[in-house]
């Protein structure tokens, strides 16, 4: 992974990519010091009753979803998002533009987004990331929209509404785009297969063998005969990075679904209560929600626009296509006990 990081990153030596660094650098800073904050905030907190008066705080009111979601949306969009919202909503606006709008919107500019990484320009590719990232962005505006205007200010999942249904194919069918997108660039300009890429026998198969040089944004000499993935080799390393994501999705909204029974749910006797709290304030607790933070669905869409800025597309595939699932299982795993462990504790068995 450290390979792949660094790699990733372009060269210090020039302007731009010290300031993307920088950058970087910042932003992960602002991260670290926002948890150590939330953390604090939620030893003193009771996520079954909270007062949700008052004005957005990343901080209060705290629920498991917003404990489970990921970095950019918890402290960056959100609190943007809410911002907009105080802003815009006496001109009464959210009367026209519904969260359904807002959803088909997105939709839209994941099409757009798609269509720009798709380009063999570098700079047209990091055009489409900016128009995706703001596509998320709209994703977290849906959700702030409704939540005030229904008058259902808790951070969650309301599964029985239409418009959740509405959001959620939105998300996906976008992020599938922004897929293509990446495989139709990756037909155009089809990579260099290295040793490190042929890890499993049937990759063999899907080469091109007597294929000479490779697609970039500024030609380059190429000595001797190079093996590029075929068309079918890349749309199943793409393939691959779906099944990642879709994993990812459906685990993090099933853990996610378990931790609220558990922990956002009001008990029925006091020792109950109690030992709510205490697994509530439980350092195991905090560490697996904290930790799904990084194997939800938006962050893996981050990382790989992430790889797109870097015209690291290639290296990131071949990177998931293991850690990803491996990461995900073992998260399942020690999320799956750990809630097993609050449940005895709280008495709570299956019906």
């Amino acid at each position: 992974m450290t390979s792949f990081t660094m790699a990733s990153f372009p060269s210090p030596k020039s302007k731009t990519g010290t300031l993307f660094v920088g950058f970087l650098f910042l932003l992960l800073s602002y991260f670290v010091v926002m948890d150590i904050l939330v953390y604090q905030s939620l030893q003193t907190m009771d996520l079954v009753k909270q007062d949700h008066m008052g004005g957005y705080s990343p901080f209060r009111p705290l629920s498991v979803k917003l404990l489970m979601l990921d970095h950019m949306d918890h402290y960056v969009y959100i609190p943007l998002a809410e911002l907009v919202f105080t802003i815009f909503e006496p001109t009464g606006i959210y009367f026209i533009l519904t969260p359904n709008v807002i959803s088909f919107t997105g939709l839209f500019l994941g099409f757009v987004a798609g269509k720009f990484v798709s380009m063999e320009s570098l700079y047209h590719r990091r055009i489409g990331v900016l128009i995706f990232e703001y596509r998320m962005w709209l994703d977290v505006l849906d959700g702030v929209v409704f939540r005030h205007t229904s008058g259902n200010p808790v951070y969650k999942s309301h599964r029985t509404t239409l418009g959740f249904f509405i959001d959620v194919d939105c998300d996906i069918i976008s992020g599938v785009a922004l897929a293509f997108g990446c495989l139709f660039y990756l037909w155009k300009c089809p990579p260099l297969i290295q040793p490190r890429d042929l890890l499993l026998p049937i990759s063999k198969p899907f080469l091109n063998t007597t294929v000479n040089g490779h697609c970039s944004d500024s030609p380059g000499k190429n000595n001797g005969t190079h093996n590029k993935a075929t068309k079918n080799y890349i749309f199943l390393k793409c393939l691959v990075f779906g099944g990642v994501i879709m994993l990812a999705t459906t685990t993090w909204d099933n853990m996610l679904q378990l931790y609220s029974d558990v922990l956002q749910t009001p008990m029925e006797t006091s020792v109950q209560e109690e030992r709510q709290w205490e697994a509530l304030h439980s350092g195991v607790t905090w560490l697996s929600m904290w930790l799904w933070r990084f194997c939800e669905a938006q962050t893996l869409l981050h990382l790989l626009q992430l790889a797109i800025v870097t015209d690291k597309i290639w290296e990131f595939l071949n990177f998931i296509q293991f850690a990803g699932f491996v990461a995900l299982a073992m998260l399942n795993l020690f999320s799956y006990i750990q809630i097993r462990h609050m449940r005895s504790m709280l008495t709570i068995y299956d019906s």
